[in-house]
């Protein structure tokens, strides 16, 4: 089947364009890797038509950022995390922090619906990305400002830590003096890894190296002898192809660089840590797609509504520009 869909691709002029988290069966036959921030730039550019395998919300924003292709996706699979930062609620929170007078930018992660990066981006706004967090809340709070960081409490904390700032959760604590107010949400597959986890790898092998996704939580990357984005993961295991590791992040990326690099990695966990979302979408999915664009009656097409697009674009461009 992955012949088929090769066939397809290149019949019709489609870039597929894939995310790591992706099955291999996918992944393996992408012209466009990486994640979410690589892929946006990597797919701002493109003339031709694009199929995205992975979750919505990187659909959307390469919609946005590209909208003048046609951009479809096999399967419109929905992040949890993105789930959380419902438009409501995200209003809600706002309304919040100006009934109590705080002088904030927001910051929203790249993991949230076209919607809520609208609501950031009229706000004056930007998204970040786990490769780029650092930069963009530093760039906030150089400007005076809270950042308002959503939807990833984990993620906000954990950068917050680095730049030597306070942060807390909105609503808990005196959350009030902190210079880095967090969403309350969180990764299904990132809060899988536990302080224990490291504590057994440490136990049983001294010498291993934790490497982990700042989305886990931090007390486990305070443990972490190395903590990145996917790229940023990636890059590190490159640099050390033969030294013990235990990885605390998706399973097919895992599985993948010890297929590929360093067969000395364990997974951190005691459960398969598997996107539910990544892995809705198959290989069958994408050859019913590129079936049914050869036959005149494609599916699944990205679209986003103008208004919304026009201040999401606001927001993800000011990302760029600092990216």
């Amino acid at each position: 089947m992955q012949q088929k869909v090769k066939e397809l691709l290149k019949k019709h002029n489609i870039t597929l364009a894939a995310h790591y988290y992706q099955k291999d069966e996918i992944f393996d036959i992408a012209d466009l890797t990486g994640d979410s921030l690589e892929l946006a730039k990597k797919t701002s550019s493109l003339k031709n038509p694009l199929i995205f395998c992975g979750v919505s919300f990187m659909g959307e924003s390469a919609k946005i950022l590209n909208p003048s292709i046609p951009v479809y996706m096999p399967r419109l699979a929905s992040c949890s995390m993105a789930r959380m930062a419902e438009e409501e609620k995200v209003q809600n929170d706002i309304r919040t922090l100006k009934e109590n007078g705080m002088d904030f930018i927001p910051v929203t992660y790249i993991n949230s619906s076209a919607k809520v990066k609208a609501i950031v981006g009229e706000l004056g706004g930007l998204t970040c990305t786990s490769s780029n967090a650092k930069k963009i809340v530093s760039h906030v709070l150089n400007q005076n400002k809270k950042v308002f960081f959503l939807p990833d409490k984990n993620l906000g904390q954990n950068v917050a830590k680095i730049l030597g700032v306070k942060s807390a959760i909105i609503g808990k604590g005196n959350w009030q003096d902190a210079d880095v107010i967090c969403y309350d949400g969180h990764c299904s597959v990132h809060q899988l890894f536990m302080p224990e986890h490291v504590e057994f790898f440490k136990e049983k092998y001294p010498e291993i190296k934790i490497v982990v996704h700042p989305e886990c939580s931090p007390e486990v990357c305070e443990m972490a002898d190395f903590v990145g984005s996917t790229s940023q993961i990636l890059n590190y295991v490159k640099e050390h192809p033969n030294d013990l590791m235990a990885i605390g992040t998706e399973y097919n990326f895992v599985h993948r660089m010890k297929r590929d690099i360093n067969p000395n990695i364990y997974i951190l966990s005691s459960t398969k840590p598997e996107c539910p979302s990544m892995n809705e979408t198959t290989i069958k999915e994408l050859y019913d797609l590129l079936a049914a664009i050869d036959r005149g009656e494609p599916y699944n097409e990205v679209n986003v509504d103008e208004n919304v697009k026009q201040n999401a674009l606001k927001a993800l461009q000011r990302m760029m520009e600092l990216s």
